[in-house]
């Protein structure tokens, strides 16, 4: 009786084990909850469909596992009205185990129900134990088969906030049932206790529910709680970015998939200041698959602010930063076409032999909009035309106001993120000349000559490249979709996981 109360005891830390790894697979991108409700940056929906396979691969790696199980052997004693009893437990191993089904119920508005049923779970080992009343000593030891079968576990949890804003999460419910214990004695004396054992495998499976029942409560109510009571909220990328990814609501449950909203911004590292931007409301998607991600424009807006209020939008261009064979663009006295005092001949004219120089920078925030036609982003900045002169001194030429728009599609080919620009225009106005009148036009046919024949192409070139999709350990994307939407982009996914390494299980040895 007793070896088969810890094996079940080693079992419900398993069936924990199993519960928590659920939790994770709803729970995983739960953050920080902010006290004012706005729209999110972006969204994570996870179908019925994606709860179900993850629920699957977990009971997969916990059957492996508990097949591989070690128990501990149990010693101890006991005081009963005839004398003291010493008992041993040992050599116990796992014989059998049946995998149960499984299947996650979304329970609208309200959380999540984990049902686990006609699991079973043999057992075998060795007893011994002593028996001591004065000067009586009785002794008996042999081995012992234990089987339970029929055990069907169903869980309820809800998630919610807590006042710091951080996700809770609460057992709401918790039913286990077990069809059968049966434990057989064998050796010793055996045929004599086998006679009553079955007057105790009833109050061993009324204990044996009980027991698993506490302890996935305890799992969820406690360990699970305390877990995401410090889950992190943001993510530090690379030395000055922080990626706040806190929830901005709760949770939402519906039939047949739950959806957490969070916040999606960037930050430099040490000044959390918000940008002066708004999420839009996200469009409906429709999807059979597991997985849908919401990617707002909101995230690459925070970006350009950023990059903006910490001054990074300023360069200076030289000749120097241009390939061996392509220097002479920036000279004033030209030998080719491609040249700078071709373009601009009042500078080839004050400015012999000289070199340009560009000091650039943006006189906003870069913006950025996407739609069903693709993305749209928008610069506007200053550009300084200096001479770079023979003795090493800069002379100003002209100063000119700078926008510019470029549109592109984005492309998914497998798990490759590829890009191809349709349009480059800009608006170029000189606003002050020390060279010379410098006609507008001149210079915006310029910038659109050179970036069909020149900017446009190299930049395709990279697009067509593309970068690859940030992959998880053991875990494989398929059937990986990408749709423009107003606003943002929705990218919808199957999951494969295949575990590269085995999940063993093992227990410590303790005295009863």
């Amino acid at each position: 009786m007793v070896s088969t109360r810890e094996n079940f005891t080693n079992g419900a830390k398993a069936c924990r084990y199993f519960q928590q790894l659920m939790l994770v697979v709803v729970v995983v991108c739960l953050g920080f909850v902010s006290s004012t409700q706005i729209n999110p940056g972006f969204q994570f929906r996870l179908s019925r469909s994606g709860l179900n396979y993850g629920s699957t691969v977990a009971l997969d790696i916990l059957s492996k596992g508990v097949q591989q199980l070690k128990v501990p052997d149990i010693h101890g004693s006991t005081h009963i009205r005839v004398g003291k009893v010493s008992y041993d437990v040992t050599s116990m191993h796992v014989t059998g185990f049946t995998k149960p089904s499984t299947n996650v119920v979304i329970n609208a508005g309200s959380g999540l129900t984990w049902q686990l049923n006609n699991a079973g779970l043999s057992m075998d080992g060795r007893w011994h134990y002593k028996f001591r009343k004065g000067f009586i000593r009785i002794q008996d030891s042999g081995s012992f088969d234990g089987h339970v079968s029929g055990a069907s576990l169903t869980v309820s949890v809800s998630l919610g906030q807590d006042a710091s804003g951080h996700p809770t999460i609460s057992s709401t419910g918790c039913q286990c049932n077990i069809d059968s214990v049966k434990i057989r004695l064998h050796g010793g004396a055996s045929w004599l206790y086998n006679l009553f054992i079955k007057q105790i495998e009833r109050p061993v499976r009324n204990s044996l529910r009980e027991q698993i029942c506490t302890l996935a409560r305890k799992a969820i109510d406690v360990n699970a709680r305390a877990r995401l009571a410090t889950l992190p909220t943001e993510i530090v990328v690379g030395n000055d970015w922080v990626f706040d990814y806190r929830l901005v609501s709760p949770p939402a449950f519906q039939a047949e998939f739950l959806d957490s909203f969070h916040k999606g911004e960037f930050f430099a590292k040490g000044d959390p200041t918000e940008a002066p931007y708004q999420a839009a409301v996200f469009p409906p998607a429709t999807s059979n698959q597991m997985v849908t991600i919401w990617v707002s424009d909101y995230i690459l807006n925070t970006v350009g602010y950023v990059l903006y209020k910490r001054g990074i939008l300023k360069h200076n261009l030289t000749k120097n930063e241009l390939p061996v064979d392509e220097k002479g663009v920036l000279n004033t006295t030209c030998t080719s076409l491609m040249c700078f005092g071709f373009l601009v001949p009042q500078a080839a004219t004050v400015y012999p032999n000289a070199s340009v120089e560009l000091e650039m920078m943006a006189s906003s925030y870069p913006t950025a909009s996407i739609s069903t036609g693709g993305f749209r982003g928008n610069f506007a900045g200053l550009i300084n035309f200096y001479a770079r002169l023979a003795n090493g001194s800069l002379a100003p030429m002209f100063k000119t106001k700078v926008s510019v728009t470029v549109s592109l599609t984005a492309s998914l080919n497998n798990t490759v993120l590829k890009a191809t620009i349709t349009d480059l225009s800009s608006t170029i106005e000189v606003t002050d000349s020390k060279i010379g009148k410098i006609p507008d036009a001149v210079l915006n046919a310029a910038f659109n000559f050179i970036s069909k024949i020149f900017i446009i192409p190299k930049l395709n070139a990279i697009g067509e490249k593309g970068i690859s999709i940030p992959s998880i350990k053991d875990v494989r994307f398929t059937n990986t979709k990408l749709a423009m939407d107003n606003h943002c982009v929705h990218i919808t996914t199957d999951v494969q996981y295949s575990p590269s390494e085995t999940l063993r299980f093992e227990a410590r040895n303790r005295p009863m």
